[in-house]
């Protein structure tokens, strides 16, 4: 075969394939030639272009990770009141404390995957042979972030089990500076505590709307952490931030409901069988705040329901326990200048009935005046001071100066 006859052949070959639909693609452009001008694609042509490239870059390796924060505040108390003196020779008594040392330690320990485990500090009784004080466990659960937003106004979500936060208690300690006294639900054990053990999920509203959470715990808090009881508490808290997307004073504005149902073990267990296999322990309140730190205040309204078995002829009585409360917090000098003297006032009346059946009241009164010497970090001088509306009420009364203090870190 010549070489004209082999060159001819070449070329119709080439051309065939060219030509062939699997086999077309775009043609190299030789050194110094021009492409040829654009022309209009239609579907079909479209359809056989090839394959935009996939990016291969790898993804960065997860890498488990972890924090530590700190929180610890407590006071110097002098309590002057006639009940502490008449058990003391007529003499006030004083005392130094560290009322909480929080040690927090949070991680992710895969994509989604978290935990979070808070010590706390209590002082044991002297009956436990070791009156100081000594660590506790106050936290400590894992995490599961189910949905993400990917923008600050979608949706998001996450669930915990282990010892997690209850329904309403640690929330309202974001508007009511804790370090000062315990929140009213707490102080009043409307709540039992603002921690338990148990399951929860928490969902973020879209547009900054809010939260809704629920929770599934023993419903005795964490100071009990054997609870044989086979009831369960079921709590569901829904917070509203109407001003969620604003940037003044009232981005934090929150209106909050909540409800808990539980019951705890009946002791009479060998009763009529017209008892009920549980007596009822139920609790809700309503609350409003703001969180603002020039203009933080809230108001608390709670009741508490529960039922107790009567000892002399075993019948079932019905409680309700019912809390009011309100405090505000302002720093006068950072309105006009975020920089300004962090000096500020704490104002809180508490008004409690523990039986709606009797009509005795107990009010409580903090005042205080703070300064901020960092951020979380400051020192207050407080006056506390409870009071009963009847000589028959099972509270003493309590006056109480303090010298109070906290730092974070």
């Amino acid at each position: 075969m010549t070489n004209r006859t082999i060159s001819s052949f070449a070329v119709v070959l080439a051309s065939a394939f060219a030509a062939a639909p699997g086999f077309a693609q775009t043609p190299s452009l030789a050194a110094g030639a021009t492409a040829p001008a654009a022309t209009a694609t239609t579907p079909d042509s479209a359809s056989k272009q090839p394959a935009a490239k996939q990016d291969s870059t790898p993804k960065p390796e997860f890498k488990p990770s972890w924090n530590f924060s700190a929180w610890i505040f407590g006071a110097y108390n002098y309590q002057t009141d006639s009940t502490t003196k008449a058990v003391n020779n007529g003499n006030p008594t004083s005392k130094f404390t560290v009322d909480r040392a929080y040690l927090t330690f949070r991680g992710m320990v895969a994509p989604d995957w978290g935990f979070r485990v808070t010590t706390d500090v209590v002082t044991l009784g002297s009956g436990a042979g070791y009156s100081g004080l000594t660590i506790r466990l106050k936290y400590a659960w894992m995490q599961w972030d189910f949905a993400h937003a990917a923008d600050p106004n979608d949706m998001s979500g996450f669930a915990r089990i282990g010892q997690i936060t209850t329904v309403a208690i640690d929330n309202e300690e974001r508007f009511w500076p804790r370090w000062i006294q315990k929140t009213g639900l707490e102080y009043w054990a409307i709540q039992p505590s603002s921690a338990d053990l148990g399951a929860g999920a928490q969902l973020n509203l879209p547009g900054k709307w809010g939260n809704a959470y629920f929770v599934l715990d023993n419903g005795t808090g964490y100071s009990v952490a054997n609870d044989a009881d086979r009831y369960k508490d079921a709590a569901l808290r829904l917070s509203l931030t109407p001003m969620g997307k604003s940037t003044g004073l009232w981005k934090t504005l929150e209106l909050n409901g909540w409800y808990q149902v539980g019951r705890s073990q009946n002791t009479f267990a060998t009763g009529p069988g017209a008892y009920k296999a549980g007596l009822e322990n139920n609790s809700y309140g309503v609350f409003l705040g703001n969180a603002d730190p020039r203009f933080q205040f809230g108001f608390d309204y709670a009741e508490r329901i529960t039922q107790s078995v009567k000892a002399s002829d075993s019948s079932i009585v019905d409680n309700t326990a019912k809390l009011t409360d309100g405090f505000v917090v302002v720093r006068p000098f950072l309105f006009n200048d975020p920089k300004g003297t962090p000096l500020g006032v704490i104002l809180r009346y508490d008004t409690y009935q523990g039986n709606t059946n009797v009509s005795t009241k107990n009010h409580l009164f903090i005042a205080t005046l703070f300064y901020d010497v960092a951020k979380s970090s400051s020192l207050g001088i407080s006056y506390q001071g409870q009071t009963q509306a009847s000589p028959s009420s099972p509270l003493a009364d309590k006056t109480i100066w303090q010298l109070n203090y906290q730092i974070t870190f």
